[in-house]
């Protein structure tokens, strides 16, 4: 299994398998690695963190996906699928590089972050973005990378904190849709006759209903 397939089944252990995007497709020493592995978000937690980090990292995902008339980041558990994240599945060099974004957090807040006024947190995480926006985090079409390990901590931070949220149950039912124009099964065998689309997509489900 390569890092990405790793990474893939690390999102799915940590935030559930329920909620997998249907883009991902296993590979079968994934899907077996996953039905041996037990669902671990809600162990222990690692002892990697301590309680003022865990502060920072909590306050960060609060102000990048706050709760407002849907649930946050913190309400998904993004904060303890960061950690897990970090413990579990960063190597050496990954994990060196996150810390030393954590105490640059620490030290251009005055040494707590989580203990700066909501607006004076805002207003640090904008800067550091700014200071980034040359990182090809943000190059145009820079989608579906599974990690940048070049990219400055702000960015891979975000990465994070968006991956935890949309992967948990609180932010694929309470916050994401559904995808109107259906899904694509690429297995779905078609009859001589059959157009070339998708037998579970909305179109289909319309011709169906409108033939009752």
């Amino acid at each position: 299994m390569n890092r990405r397939e790793f990474l893939q089944c690390a999102a799915l252990i940590s935030a559930g398998a329920t909620v997998a995007p249907k883009g991902w497709t296993l590979s079968q020493e994934q899907s077996r690695y996953l039905a041996a592995r037990p669902p671990y978000i809600d162990q222990a937690m690692p002892a990697l963190f301590t309680s003022a980090q865990r502060a920072t990292v909590r306050a960060m995902a609060d102000q990048i996906i706050p709760q407002t008339d849907t649930p946050g980041a913190l309400d998904a558990g993004a904060d303890r699928f960061i950690e897990l994240m970090v413990s579990d599945w960063f190597n050496a060099a990954e994990q060196r590089h996150f810390m030393v974004g954590l105490a640059e957090i620490s030290e251009r807040s005055g040494g707590d972050f989580a203990a700066l006024p909501p607006a004076q947190q805002l207003s640090l995480l904008e800067a550091l973005e700014s200071e980034s926006t040359d990182a090809n985090w943000y190059a145009p079409f820079s989608t579906m990378r599974v990690w940048d390990d070049s990219a400055p901590f702000i960015c891979q931070f975000k990465e994070l904190t968006v991956l935890g949220f949309t992967l948990s149950e609180v932010g694929a039912t309470q916050f994401l849709r559904p995808n109107p124009m259906g899904t694509l099964n690429g297995d779905l065998p078609l009859g001589p006759d059959d157009p070339a689309y998708d037998k579970e997509s909305m179109l289909r489900s319309f011709a169906g209903e409108a033939s009752q």
